[in-house]
């Protein structure tokens, strides 16, 4: 426990800093719900990509789920998260070599193992809570608002799967830092990685490459139709359990 206070301490102001951002592009993407939906036909005219041209015809023909689902997930857990657990998590293990305290870390009785899931799982949570409360949050806001229904099963659900993709990437940014000397390398390449990931993802014929491709529109409709993607679900799992353990074995090799 105190290790997970102590990271916990370390990371809280970025945390609170991420809900903050993360509820507030909400709320307003809610509000603003209205005059979005009245000009649909207007704004489909000005969008250059295939895959954004689809999504308003999507938003067009269902409603609010398809624009909220974008909103909130696709795009604020998504761009938000990313920034965050970079912010988070690059430091993770790199920070004790950069600053040289990694003698003092390792000299207290527990293992390096006890050492990487304990910063692990208190980033999963500091990355997580933040999506499943402000998705929550989200069935009132959108009633009070604009009088708009979020059904409450489709909405947990998918704030769920949102947050198993998202510690897949907290996963990727332990197994950085633990390779990086620099506290700030890993969170830079996973940004990196996410930029790519979305031009790919905006190319029709390559989009299918794209992890993106794992959270737009087309996946979460699949909850509003009741359909939760168990086998994207496992992949999000597997892919996190392969990078701790890959992030283990060279951690206990590592030195410093």
């Amino acid at each position: 426990m105190m290790l997970a206070r102590q990271y916990l301490r370390e990371i809280w102001w970025i945390a609170l800093g991420y809900f903050v951002i993360l509820e507030g592009a909400m709320v307003a993407a809610i509000v603003y719900w209205p005059q979005f939906r009245d000009n649909i036909p207007a704004a489909a005219k000005l969008v250059p990509f295939k895959s954004l041209q689809d999504l308003l015809t999507e938003v067009a023909n269902v409603g609010f789920w398809p624009y909220f689902a974008t909103q909130q997930w696709f795009k604020g857990c998504s761009f938000f998260g990313v920034a965050a657990i970079a912010f988070m998590g690059s430091g993770i293990i790199a920070r004790e070599a950069d600053q040289r305290t990694a003698e003092f870390l390792l000299s207290r009785p527990v293992s390096r193992r006890r050492i990487l899931l304990t910063r692990f799982a208190v980033l999963a949570l500091a990355t997580s809570l933040p999506i499943i409360v402000s998705s929550v949050s989200a069935v009132w806001i959108s009633r009070w608002t604009v009088s708009e229904y979020l059904g409450w099963g489709e909405t947990v659900a998918a704030s769920i799967y949102m947050s198993a993709f998202m510690i897949m990437l907290c996963g990727s940014v332990t197994l950085l830092s633990v390779l990086s000397t620099h506290q700030f390398r890993a969170g830079a390449i996973l940004v990196g990685l996410s930029l790519a990931n979305f031009a790919i993802y905006l190319i029709e014929s390559i989009n299918r490459f794209s992890l993106f491709n794992m959270i737009d529109l087309w996946t979460f409709m699949k909850f509003r139709e009741g359909a939760f993607p168990t086998g994207l679900l496992l992949i999000c799992i597997g892919a996190t359990a392969v990078q701790l353990v890959l992030a283990d074995v060279f951690f206990r090799r590592r030195t410093f």
